[in-house]
């Protein structure tokens, strides 16, 4: 292969790569970040308003986000961890998240399980 076709085709294939990037990059931009907030919220506000019986995906994601940090919860680190009193439910859990969230609509757009364990640090520390 000559000098000329070489560079020609290494021209190719950063002309391509920095095209997919490119769109990678752009369809990030357009996808939801499913973990956010503003993504999850609103079907936390549904799960609670059908209490759970009308169940979409994304109801379904909330509450088992919701779940699976109730149990880890209280195995962080004692600033973020969290007893919830005996007997709470679900429900309950994901109400207060949504409180929590929705006084602060300045961080919508953060990860909505780290607030999820803010909220419940806040409700309920370990003592």
């Amino acid at each position: 292969m000559t000098g000329t076709r070489r560079d020609a085709t290494a021209a190719l294939i950063l002309g391509l790569l920095a095209a997919a990037l490119l769109a990678q990059n752009a369809d990030a931009q357009t996808k939801p970040d499913r973990w956010s907030a503003n993504y999850l919220m609103p079907a936390c506000r549904n799960w609670i308003t059908f209490a759970g019986d009308r169940q979409g995906i994304d109801e379904a994601l909330c509450a088992g986000i919701i779940s699976g940090l109730a149990y880890t919860v209280k195995f962080l680190p004692p600033d973020s961890s969290s007893c919830t009193p005996q007997g709470v439910t679900t429900g309950e859990m994901v109400r207060v998240v949504v409180a929590y969230i929705e006084r602060r609509p300045e961080r919508m757009h953060e990860d909505f399980r780290r607030l999820a364990i803010e909220a419940w640090h806040e409700a309920w520390p370990c003592m």
